[in-house]
């Protein structure tokens, strides 16, 4: 596995993407967003469906100004980041399914963070399942004690699972 570079964010965002506007869910938002760009992202693995399902999949599992900002990011991700869980089978949703994890590290106003997407395939596409943002400098604390504050993903536990990968990355550079 070679190393992030982290001076070299995929994105740069401003923080503000995706605020709440009257008469349009957050949702809806990203939605727009993502047909904006075409509505796939070409992966190392192929494309990968950016669409309602794979938006509320993700939302399900919490949601926060960073990580809502950081959607706008997941095209970027997949397209310009590393492969750090590489595609095979593993438990996801209390079943075995071919998933597969990238990460690259964005810019979100003057503060660092390395965004992780996590995809699942199927026989008959690949999709968004969820994403996670963590603050750089936090990734060895979120790898040591597996809580992250002011973040939400499928759990703590799968949290520090992704920060240990990174901090390994990090570490290895």
């Amino acid at each position: 596995m070679s190393t992030l570079d982290l001076n070299k964010p995929v994105i740069i965002l401003s923080g503000n993407e995706f605020l709440p506007k009257p008469g349009i869910t957050f949702a809806q938002q990203v939605l727009e967003f993502f047909i904006s760009q075409g509505g796939l992202a070409h992966s190392p693995w192929g494309d990968v469906l950016l669409d309602m399902k794979g938006i509320q999949s993700d939302k399900s599992h919490g949601i926060g100004r960073i990580k809502a900002a950081s959607f706008a990011a997941i095209k970027d991700v997949l397209e310009k980041g590393q492969i750090i869980l590489p595609l095979d089978y593993y438990a996801t949703n209390g079943k075995k399914q071919m998933t597969g994890m990238m990460a690259a590290p964005i810019l979100i106003g003057d503060d660092s963070f390395i965004c992780v997407v996590v995809v699942i395939f199927n026989l008959k596409e690949r999709r968004l399942y969820l994403h996670e943002t963590f603050l750089t400098e936090k990734i060895p604390e979120i790898a040591a004690s597996s809580l992250v504050r002011g973040s939400s993903a499928a759990s703590p536990q799968s949290q520090g699972s992704i920060a240990k990968v990174l901090q390994r990355l990090l570490k290895s550079k």
